[in-house]
């Protein structure tokens, strides 16, 4: 076997965080509160039909500008937050997420967008592990070697890397709620929000030292687990 049995624990740990965590999430939330099982999953459609729109600018479009660094960082991430929120907004007009613009609707929602967006980057990782795991020989031998002599924390730390960025979808679902309940300046608000820490992020990724991005990244994810645990205690439960 090309890696070390820690190296595998590892990543299964990783490929639980990534394709498993946000299924049971869902699941349990749903049971727990009585929101219909269909409310996540049209959050997850509508979260890839946002791909559809910002991918090819961000991969296609904005390369090609001649755009400096920092200027397609800020415009990849105003692109994030415009689609995804305006996504997320035309999520709630759909269905049982029309009756469900309540707290318990914008927790499942938020699931159902930040955990299809984990799983989304995590089935590349599962890809790749099948291949390391029974066709070594398909892979280049220098990603081989890499992997062989990968540090299993980092493979731990790609799936806990997606913790901080669903608890994110959690807030930004519940400002969505209330754009419909108190004004469309809530909807304005998640789209600053969500390209501001898009771009902050990215930037401490890209020249930040990488224990300090850890750092940050982890206190972002707790600072908003508490936002998302306060607005949710404001938000009637009644749908409008």
């Amino acid at each position: 076997m090309p890696i070390s049995v820690t190296q595998l624990l590892a990543i299964i740990v990783e490929l639980v965080l990534m394709l498993v965590l946000p299924v049971v999430a869902a699941a349990w939330w749903c049971r727990r509160r009585r929101v219909p099982g269909s409310v996540p999953l049209i959050a997850a459609c509508c979260y890839l039909l946002n791909l559809v729109v910002n991918v090819p600018l961000v991969a296609v479009v904005y390369p090609g500008l001649g755009l400096p660094p920092l200027a397609t960082l800020a415009l990849t991430a105003l692109t994030y937050g415009v689609c995804e929120e305006l996504a997320r907004w035309l999520s709630f007009r759909i269905g049982p997420l029309r009756r469900h613009r309540d707290g318990d609707g914008a927790i499942a929602a938020g699931i159902g967008h930040g955990g299809t967006e984990a799983i989304m980057f995590g089935l590349p990782y599962l890809l790749g592990t099948l291949s390391l795991l029974l066709a070594p020989s398909s892979l280049p031998p220098e990603t081989v070697a890499q992997l062989s002599a990968a540090d299993p924390w980092l493979f731990i730390g790609t799936g806990l890397d997606r913790l901080p960025a669903m608890a994110g979808h959690l807030v930004f679902a519940l400002l969505i709620v209330l754009a419909y309940r108190k004004g469309a300046r809530y909807l304005l608000l998640a789209i600053v929000a969500h390209a501001a820490l898009d771009f902050t992020m990215f930037a401490l990724r890209d020249y930040a030292p990488m224990p300090l991005f850890i750092a940050i990244w982890a206190l972002v994810g707790v600072a908003a687990l508490l936002l998302a645990v306060r607005l949710w205690r404001r938000t009637p439960a009644a749908a409008v």
